[in-house]
């Protein structure tokens, strides 16, 4: 494990850092991605340019979607004090699953020339993805950018974005801000996967114990290594967020997206989609704001452009054991967020969220909460001659929600040496805008902040006013309401009979 030495001098101003610099962002659509763009614009003025990777859509021009991203909330301070420095940013087309990214031989001369910096946040956090295809998105992506750093003339820190669970198997209290090896060297996993060895694929991913939870983290956990095997002579760090919510403070407090992940099933419960959960309510999670992991992001491309060290350092961007949830409060602030604040294209009306540690009790609520009501209401749907759909909504629901099971089920503690020792070597005109000290702050005060900021809120998303919402969660509210009630006493008539043709 590395440890940094808090004797040394402080950090150069970040600004004077990326002064005439030139930065490549691999996932700058992202939520993490985004907030790093901002802050790099905003604090660094003086930055010569951003190149970020942007894959094409067919409905979408890359540069379509970097007006996408200035479109976000995140970027209106911005636009307001200096909207001159967006000019600054420009697109390479690409793709994270294709060789060399996917970019044009044009476009990674011109990375090798100019680039100095390279943040590499792009991944795919579906957790359901088989392994061929989640080590190709992280992997494999990860050597391409290795690669291309090799050849580039003025690298002076790569920076890559892992998670904190990437090793969230081990059976300990406390993961290190160290590399945990693989019996394997990365560069197996690399040849299989470029030969299309799915059977030695699964044949390593089998021989490395204990098991992981899903592909994703076993791809994260792969990549570290890759880094260690491969990249240990040039200038490369990773960071490991926890749960990433809502900013802090900067540039806004309260954004979020939220598009996968604890934050995604948080909105749907709000919107009265998902009552019920999987999780032992006492289990704690680790929230990290993501304004405070940009910083870290944007700190420790300086601390390794300016103080060489010996081994990639990790550093676990993640809350004190002080600051950890506990799942059924996390629950009960979001139920009384969602009350005072109704979400828009709600379903129905909130009632709660629970959470259920026992499975066939969990079993037992989901079926009649999710299922139940499902399938009568695609049976009337298709009745009146429209799409059933409900059964096939939370079929998918189940898919994406089960994998997080393993999430809120235990607790994960995390060394943060490094991180802290960073902290200190903030430079002190950096201090406000670039700390990595939130010992002061707890979720509730975060999600005080979500209505204000946060786009799930906005009601100009709803084609129906709050009045007519509220009416259309009314009535829906009342027919699943009536169709469980009717489920009960029909289940309550059939013990009975039973009961009576038993005894009697």
């Amino acid at each position: 494990m590395l440890e940094l030495n808090v004797d040394d001098d402080h950090l150069p101003r970040v600004a004077d850092f990326y002064h005439g610099k030139t930065v490549f962002i691999t996932g700058a659509t992202g939520f993490v991605g985004s907030v790093i763009l901002e802050l790099l614009l905003r604090c660094c003025p003086g930055i010569e340019a951003i190149y970020i990777l942007i894959r094409p859509r067919k409905d979408k021009k890359p540069d379509d979607r970097k007006e996408q991203i200035f479109n976000k909330k995140i970027f209106d301070r911005l636009k307001e004090e200096n909207k001159e420095l967006l000019n600054k940013v420009h697109v390479i087309s690409g793709d994270i699953k294709q060789p060399n990214l996917g970019m044009s031989k044009e476009d990674i001369q011109l990375l090798i020339e100019k680039t100095s910096v390279v943040f590499h946040c792009a991944a795919n956090i579906q957790l359901t993805n088989p392994l061929n295809i989640m080590l190709t998105l992280i992997f494999l992506s990860l050597n391409s950018i290795i690669e291309l750093c090799r050849k580039m003339k003025k690298l002076e820190a790569l920076v890559y974005t892992s998670t904190a669970y990437s090793n969230c198997n081990r059976p300990t209290n406390l993961i290190k801000e160290e590399i945990y090896r693989m019996p394997f060297p990365a560069e197996k996993f690399l040849i299989a996967l470029k030969n299309n060895d799915n059977e030695k694929l699964q044949e390593m991913a089998a021989f490395c114990k204990p098991d992981w939870p899903n592909t994703y983290t076993f791809s994260k956990s792969m990549a570290e290594n890759l880094i260690a095997d491969t990249a240990s002579d040039l200038p490369v760090a990773i960071i490991r967020p926890s749960i990433v919510m809502s900013t802090l403070k900067n540039p806004v407090p309260g954004y979020l997206e939220g598009h996968s992940g604890i934050a995604a099933l948080s909105f749907w419960c709000g919107k009265g989609v998902i009552k019920v959960l999987h999780g032992d309510k006492n289990s704690k999670m680790n929230l990290v704001p993501v304004d405070i992991v940009a910083n870290a992001h944007i700190l420790v491309a300086c601390y390794i452009g300016t103080k060489r060290c010996a081994s990639p350092p990790v550093f676990n961007c993640t809350a004190s054991e002080k600051l950890h949830i506990k799942i059924g409060e996390y629950i009960e602030i979001l139920n009384n967020m969602f009350l005072e604040f109704p979400l828009p294209q709600a379903f129905s009306e909130y009632v709660g969220c629970s959470i259920h540690s026992n499975k066939y009790l969990y079993y037992i609520a989901r079926m009649y909460h999710h299922q139940l009501p499902a399938f009568v209401l695609d049976v009337i749907l298709k009745i009146s001659g429209k799409k059933p759909k409900l059964c096939s909504l939370y079929s998918f629901f189940d898919l994406v929600v089960e994998p997080l099971h393993y999430f809120m089920s235990a607790t994960f503690n995390f060394e943060r040496n490094n991180v802290q020792a960073l902290d200190k070597l903030i430079h002190p005109e950096d201090r406000k805008d670039l700390s990595l000290d939130f010992e002061d702050v707890t979720f509730q005060d975060m999600a005080s902040k979500l209505p204000q900021s946060t786009l799930y809120f906005d009601w100009k998303l709803d084609k129906k006013s709050p009045s007519e919402r509220q009416r259309i969660k009314y009535r829906r509210h009342m027919m699943i309401t009536s169709i469980r009630w009717t489920f009960v006493i029909f289940l309550f008539i059939f013990i009975s009979w039973i009961f009576y043709m038993v005894f009697y």
